[in-house]
Parts: C-alpha cells; sequence; structure tokens
C-alpha cells in the first residue's frame, strides 16, 4: 500500500514537472515571438503585417513538412487524413482562413498599440469563448461563470484604461484578431468532433498552416502588384 502511495505521489510530481516545463518553454516562446515581431513590425524597419504573417504561415508548413518526412510516427494519424484528404481540407480550409485573419490582425495591431495592452486584451478570449459556447450550445450559462467572466473583464478593463498611446484602430484589429481566433478554435473543435476526424495535434498544423499560407499569399500577392 505504502510503495503504491509512493509511486502514485511520483507520477504526480512527475506529470506537474512536465507540465511545468512545457509551459515555461510555451510562455518563453510566445514571449519572443510577440516581443520580435513588436521589434519588426516598426515604421523604419519592416512595417507590413501580411507579408510577415505569410513568412510565419510558409515557415510552419516547411517546417511541418520537414518534421513528417523525418519522423512520421509522430504524426499518427496522418495516413487517416491523406486518405480522406477531401473530407479534411472540407473542414480545415474555413479554420486555416479564420487563422489567417486572426495573425495578420494581431501582427497589424502590434503597429499602434503596446504590447502590454494588446496582451491584456487578449485575456477576454476567455470571456468570448464563452459566450460563444454558450450561443451554439456547447457550454451551459450560470450566473456563476458570469461572475468569474466579469471579474476577468474587469480586471482586463482596469489594466488597459488609461494607454498612453490609444489608437483605435489598434484595438479594432486586436478584437478582430481575437474574435477569429475564437471562432476559429470554437468551430473547430465542433467540426472535428462532429465529422470524426480526430487528428493529432502535429498533423493538425501540418494540414492547417498551408490554407492559412494562401489566402495570405493571394492577398500580399494582389497588394503587391499594385
Amino acid at each position: 500500500m505504502a510503495g503504491g502511495s509512493q509511486t502514485s505521489l511520483k507520477q504526480q510530481f512527475q506529470t506537474i514537472g512536465e507540465a511545468v516545463v512545457i509551459g515555461s518553454v510555451y510562455i518563453s516562446l510566445s514571449a519572443g515571438l510577440i516581443s520580435f515581431n513588436k521589434y519588426v513590425l516598426q515604421e523604419d524597419r519592416f512595417p507590413h503585417a501580411l507579408q510577415l504573417t505569410a513568412t510565419h504561415m510558409f515557415v510552419t508548413s516547411l517546417y511541418s513538412l520537414i518534421l513528417y518526412c523525418s519522423a512520421p510516427q509522430l504524426y499518427p494519424s496522418m495516413e487517416t487524413a491523406l486518405a480522406n484528404r477531401a473530407s479534411v481540407l472540407k473542414y480545415i480550409a474555413p479554420l486555416g482562413l479564420m487563422f489567417a485573419v486572426a495573425l495578420f490582425c494581431s501582427n497589424k495591431a502590434y503597429m499602434y498599440s503596446s504590447v502590454a495592452f494588446l496582451q491584456f486584451l487578449k485575456e477576454a478570449n476567455v470571456a468570448i469563448v464563452f459566450f460563444m459556447s454558450c450561443a451554439v450550445g456547447v457550454q451551459t450559462f450560470s450566473w456563476r461563470k458570469l461572475a468569474v467572466l466579469s471579474i476577468v473583464i474587469a480586471g482586463c478593463t482596469l489594466c488597459t484604461e488609461g494607454e498612453i498611446n490609444f489608437v483605435m484602430l489598434g484595438l479594432v484589429l486586436q478584437v478582430t484578431s481575437q474574435i477569429a481566433e475564437c471562432s476559429k478554435n470554437l468551430i473547430g473543435e465542433i467540426v472535428m468532433s462532429g465529422a470524426g476526424l480526430k487528428l493529432d495535434v502535429l498533423t493538425f498544423v501540418a494540414w492547417q498552416a498551408p490554407c492559412s499560407l494562401l489566402p495570405l499569399l493571394a492577398v500580399a500577392l494582389a497588394t503587391t502588384s499594385r
């Protein structure tokens, strides 16, 4: 009994440790990418959010392809996705478009607003997803959840109030980005589960990245040729 308890406790600590390491790496990479985008998207450096976003998606698509060719065992559902490519594209293509809109608007917002202001706005994603989920019947509305979300929204409002260099366009772009991202996540969950497409994370990214890249490239080429 004691041995089993110690083993269980050890496994719990191991799980917690893995979660902390993964979370720390994710936060570090995310913060680095945000800081880099903010640094690059300046008027005197590279004020082209659309092209930068397309580059992000191109690199993601390329790395996904290289990783799949190098270690296909990391993509357990890729064979199933390739066998049902028409169905997969039918559902992932619109999600890729939403993700492209979310990324572009988010990067564009860095040209008008501070990183701190935009990051506090992103905290409202929890509330946006909740209200969207209630609207489509995925979540059940409750006053307790609303009270908790009200505290979150109030905190975000207090933190964003008094922005020194407030630009309305930056706010509009960021809100548009958040709505597109939350819609993509919610619709993706509904569609992928309802359609029976159980794709692993890497396979989903490998399919979504090109679907986000193509519309970005099309708009970039159309605007560059003018």
